[in-house]
């Protein structure tokens, strides 16, 4: 999903690939036009003919790359999750404070995705919000890596960043508060309720089982003003002030507006497309969705606020 939108973008020079293979480099190389290939990560992170790097391996890489990236003075970009636990997230969030370099961006690209936005646009809602989000996830095979929890962190906390990134950029804030419990044996079948601090109420309905030909994805928000339906991203319905707003398109979850913003703020130095607050607040809501349901009782998201106060103080670009 994102060399083929990459190799395309006339402003970005695909200068190295690292893989765990000297095949499968060569094969990027090929097939996407990298100047050059590696089977040592270091070789990109140390080039000084690189501004930015993409990160895209397994999710328990993630965090020890981004360091490395940001310690390397780059661009980064890296794919969900940011972190699987939160001790990797606090060392992140350590770095940043002692590099100054806070160019970071995570692959959340549902907010990107054209009809989503439009429907933002033609939603104005005055007052707290009910958001209600059904993902119906489905089930895997047994032998994939997204089911190694004890490696690679749990499967919610590798993809449910994305949902709940869409309810913060939706309502313009992180939660203060999250709830959740299983629904049933699956420790990745969760049902969470997540407060924020204007009133507004969003809950995520995060499903492995079910019929696999329901549609992945349903957002429904409710105001006091009117009322907003997204199908899948293959349309979306808006009511309001008597009036019925209704639009289909054909499948974009955002990728290619994504990572066109991502590169146009590192050739311009201009603030990430979205911001380290945000990315910070989405990823440790995340985290404490499986933790809430793991311990039975709610999480306060607002703890120890003053103690990880980075993104407050790096929100400057260098």
């Amino acid at each position: 999903m994102l060399l083929p939108q990459l190799a395309s973008n006339q402003r970005v020079d695909l200068v190295e690939v690292a893989t765990n293979t000297g095949l499968s480099g060569a094969t990027a190389v090929r097939k996407f036009g990298f100047a050059r290939a590696s089977t040592d990560a270091a070789s990109v992170l140390g080039a000084d003919d690189i501004d930015a790097v993409l990160i895209a391996t397994r999710h328990a890489s993630h965090t020890d790359l981004a360091t490395q990236a940001l310690r390397a003075d780059k661009a980064v970009f890296v794919e969900k999750p940011l972190a699987i636990d939160t001790d990797s997230l606090d060392r992140l969030e350590q770095v940043i404070r002692e590099t100054g370099n806070n160019r970071l961006m995570v692959g959340f690209n549902r907010r990107f995705s054209p009809l989503l936005q439009g429907m933002r646009a033609a939603f104005a809602p005055a007052g707290p919000q009910t958001l209600q989000y059904r993902v119906i996830a489905g089930p895997l095979e047994k032998s994939s890596w997204y089911l190694q929890a004890e490696s690679e962190g749990s499967r919610f906390v590798g993809e449910g960043g994305h949902f709940i990134d869409v309810l913060c950029w939706w309502l313009g804030a992180g939660p203060v508060r999250v709830s959740a419990s299983m629904a049933g044996k699956d420790v990745d079948n969760l049902i969470a309720t997540f407060d924020f601090s204007d009133g507004s109420v969003a809950s995520l309905s995060y499903l492995t089982g079910g019929d696999p030909r329901v549609p992945k994805e349903a957002l429904e928000i409710s105001a006091s003003t009117g009322f907003a339906a997204f199908d899948n991203f293959s349309g979306f319905e808006v009511w309001h002030a008597g009036q019925r707003t209704a639009k289909t398109a054909r499948l974009d979850k955002g990728q290619r507006p994504m990572l066109d913003a991502f590169v146009a703020a590192v050739a311009s130095g201009a603030a990430m497309p979205i911001a380290l607050d945000s990315l910070l607040a989405t990823t440790r809501a995340t985290l404490a969705v499986q933790e809430s349901a793991a311990a039975g009782m709610p999480i306060d998201l607002t703890a120890g606020a003053a103690e990880q106060g980075v993104a407050r103080a790096s929100t400057a670009l260098r």
